[in-house]
């Protein structure tokens, strides 16, 4: 009798804290991507932190100055960014209202290509240079954007600014109270998970600093360097599009990707040198950071195979956008270290 009383009341504990969280993060469900924000950004600047705090900073005092350089780290690039795009509106629209009037004529860098170059500037004239058509394709994008998500755009940068600022706060909030965090962590983890706990949480912190290392700092590296290249080789508005570069390259791919747009632009408005030293400097960029740095910050935090972290990431940004590129390796880690921790354990016996 007394058992069945004991399973009865497990049994009720357990749904009833099941629906406590579920109401939970149904109600704050519109900022769980802010507090996962503030997360990954706590983990990353507990190490300094900690080395404020043993210098003798007060606790507040260590995670307000952290909070504020997140804010001021992030936002600065940003608001430049809308800046500098805001000063070359102007001079964009003339020349889109001068470009739909009399088409766009050819580069005379195009000739200069061997073999293709007559080919595409027939296809140039074709479809740039004649004013009717080149209405014809931009009237179809901007109808794709007005049908799609271009009406959304003022709601999306409304909800990625709340999104930055709570994420803000909450790293504020999780530093100041990190030692009680901390061990409550561990005490669940201790409960749930037992002796794997601590190898979960270790693999899990290693996996978001690793990621954020190899991708955030070594993109905003890349694309200063690239922007190098742009000034040097007098590329079209250069401050914008080392901003845009910084961040593109962030997301794994897509850097080379914007850097083959970028050369082509510097090829037609200066010439076949200027767009060599751009896609020389971006190769070199791109290749050592891509191929050697990026994969040793990564993999080398967690001792996971760089193929498995290069998988997570673009897995996690599909499913979660951004925030599934720090998502995916620190759920991969976890199972990765749960299946090892299970074999060493049977290999034990």
């Amino acid at each position: 009798m007394e058992e069945n009383r004991n399973r009865t009341q497990y049994i009720g504990t357990f749904i009833f804290v099941c629906a406590v969280l579920l109401f939970s993060a149904w109600i704050e469900q519109s900022f769980l991507f802010a507090f996962v924000w503030g997360g990954i950004l706590t983990i990353t600047t507990f190490p300094l932190y900690n080395r404020l705090v043993g210098r003798g900073m007060g606790r507040g005092v260590a995670a307000g100055l952290i909070a504020t350089g997140i804010f001021a780290l992030l936002a600065v690039p940003m608001i430049a960014m809308a800046v500098r795009a805001g000063l070359e509106i102007p001079s964009l629209m003339a020349w889109g209202r001068t470009a739909l009037h009399d088409g766009i004529p050819v580069s005379p860098q195009i000739d200069e290509i061997p073999r293709i170059g007559p080919r595409l500037a027939g296809l140039w004239r074709r479809y740039l240079s004649d004013p009717d058509e080149l209405r014809h394709w931009t009237g179809v994008v901007s109808r794709m954007v007005a049908t799609g998500d271009g009406r959304e755009l003022p709601h999306r940068l409304m909800g990625m600014t709340e999104t930055f600022v709570i994420a803000t706060l909450s790293v504020y909030f999780y530093l100041h109270a990190s030692q009680t965090l901390i061990a409550d962590i561990r005490a669940v983890g201790q409960h749930f998970l037992g002796g794997r706990a601590r190898d979960v949480i270790r693999n899990t912190v290693g996996a978001v600093r690793g990621t954020v290392a190899g991708l955030v700092l070594v993109g905003l590296g890349q694309g200063v360097l690239v922007g190098i290249g742009y000034f040097i080789a007098d590329t079209p508005h250069p401050a914008l599009l080392t901003l845009v570069t910084a961040v593109v390259s962030v997301i794994p791919f897509c850097g080379p990707i914007l850097l083959c747009v970028t050369t082509l632009m510097t090829f037609a408005a200066n010439g076949v040198m200027q767009a060599v030293i751009v896609g020389v400097i971006g190769a070199i960029a791109y290749g050592a950071g891509d191929h050697f740095v990026r994969p040793k910050l990564i993999s080398g935090s967690t001792s996971i195979p760089f193929l498995a972290v290069l998988t997570a990431i673009l897995g996690g940004l599909h499913v979660f956008g951004l925030l599934g590129l720090f998502i995916g390796p620190a759920v991969i880690a976890v199972a990765l270290s749960l299946w090892r921790t299970a074999a060493a354990e049977e290999r034990a016996r």
